[in-house]
């Protein structure tokens, strides 16, 4: 008889005695029982000795990669693909993924043998996909959700890029469990990383999302992948934002944006000038700041409108591609420090151009654009505001601010509206050569006798 181990359904957690509550992920009722058998415990006693090396004789050039034509990508992806790792693309249906990866084998500078393998649509569908967005070349297909098919099918084409779409419709006839559920994902996902490491090819596992935004299945599923990327996006707007979480072959954070087109998707070369219109510089209610995505800075929009409410009663507050409770923060704070009432008014905040802000860079930003349609003034024009907004009235610093200036420069922006706090991090040779008017500010009244 062989060992009973309890492995945990939703993070892998693994305990020689069943637990109510998992240690790890905190959930109850989680462990499920797998009994190792003689035969298994007996082959792992007999396993060779591990060869052990110095870090310092290991180089990265032993890292064989796919390289990509696109600087963005390969920036993206630490220098390319490393040949033999497991990456996880997840997002909301509909967002783009599967129209990404079959873009992806013609973005290589080199012809990549691919399989691409889907559980949820027919060769025509996926035939029809690609001959419009050109990516037929180089590309087999495969419609199963069978693992076993699968597998036997890669081995006889022995693909270097393997994509699975998605691995949640996947299953084993080995596991009697439902396609989709915790042990069946997981068992596929640990199948398919075992597969590529023999085999020194690089799999695409394609991963559904919960209404929640994370990604479904077991946790363990984001554990064994060697990356795991995101693709973002308003399916309202054609842009499409590709973030790194997780990457062991490379830098995290990273960001590539991208339009989507009938012709599939299309790489923003120049997020700032996509984000920013000319034609609406020098109106009362638009301010311009910059966002920060990974390691990278975009100049925005911000966009406000204050106008009588209908029902002054029932004022609106309305953010779009912006954080409605923030805005209610900064409201109060005028309120407070600026002696405005926004009482039986309507306030609208938006950032045009489909990219969801999070960071609180924009805060004065926001708090000036509401000002100046309030009173009906425009900012000057080349004028860049960056700042936090505390409860205080205060503007604090904002991290990556010399990032953004840069940034701010390359758009022939001229003036930016600082926090006083960043005057100590300022690099004044660096600065200089930006050619930028930089105006200090340490509180929000400063910042409305400044510019208005």
């Amino acid at each position: 008889m062989g060992r009973a181990r309890y492995i945990c359904a939703h993070c892998g957690y693994e305990s020689f005695k069943w637990l109510g509550r998992c240690p790890s992920c905190g959930l109850w009722g989680s462990f499920e029982e797998k009994e190792e058998s003689s035969e298994e415990c007996r082959s792992k006693g007999s396993l060779s000795p591990p060869e052990v090396v110095r870090l310092a004789e290991v180089t990265t050039e032993e890292v064989i990669r796919h390289r990509f034509r696109s600087s963005q990508l390969s920036r993206f992806f630490g220098g390319g693909i490393a040949k033999g790792s497991v990456l996880l693309v997840s997002g909301e249906p509909g967002i783009g993924k599967s129209t990404f990866l079959l873009q992806l084998p013609s973005m290589f500078e080199e012809p990549v043998r691919t399989l691409y393998v889907s559980g949820e649509e027919t060769r025509f569908q996926v035939s029809d996909r690609a001959r419009r967005i050109g990516a037929v070349e180089h590309i087999w297909f495969l419609a199963t959700q069978s693992l076993e098919q699968l597998l036997e099918a890669a081995k006889s084409l022995a693909p270097e890029l393997l994509i699975v779409d998605s691995v949640q419709t996947i299953y084993s006839s080995e596991i009697s469990a439902q396609a989709g559920s915790v042990s069946q994902v997981r068992a596929v996902a640990e199948s398919l990383v075992e597969w590529a490491k023999r085999n020194n090819t690089t799999v695409f596992l394609v991963g559904h999302v919960t209404k929640g935004g994370a990604i479904a299945g077991p946790k363990l599923l984001e554990h064994i992948v060697d990356v795991v990327v995101h693709l973002e996006g308003d399916r309202r707007s054609p842009l499409r934002v590709l973030k790194c979480v997780k990457n062991r072959f490379g830098p995290t954070d990273n960001v590539v944006l991208f339009e989507m087109e009938s012709t599939g998707l299309k790489e923003v070369e120049n997020p700032s000038a996509y984000f920013v219109q000319d034609s609406t510089f020098g109106r009362p209610g638009v301010v311009l700041s910059s966002v920060v995505e990974g390691t990278r800075a975009f100049v925005v929009e911000v966009q406000a409108l204050v106008a009588p409410a209908v029902h002054p009663a029932m004022a609106r507050r309305v953010a779009s591609m912006f954080d409605v409770r923030r805005l209610f923060f900064l409201l109060a704070v005028m309120e407070k420090h600026l002696e405005v009432s926004f009482s039986g008014m309507d306030v609208y905040v938006n950032i045009p151009g489909g990219l969801s802000v999070r960071d609180t860079a924009v805060d004065l930003a926001v708090v000036l654009a509401i000002y100046s349609s309030f009173v009906n003034k425009s900012v000057p024009e080349n004028t860049i505001v960056i700042g936090e907004v505390g409860l205080a009235g205060e503007v604090r610093w904002a991290k990556d601010t010399t990032l953004r200036l840069k940034e701010a420069a390359s758009m022939g922006i001229n003036r930016a509206l600082i926090p006083s706090s960043f005057k100590c991090k300022i690099n004044e040779d660096e600065l200089s050569r930006l050619g930028l008017e930089l105006v200090s500010v340490g509180m929000l009244r400063e910042a409305v006798e400044v510019l208005f």
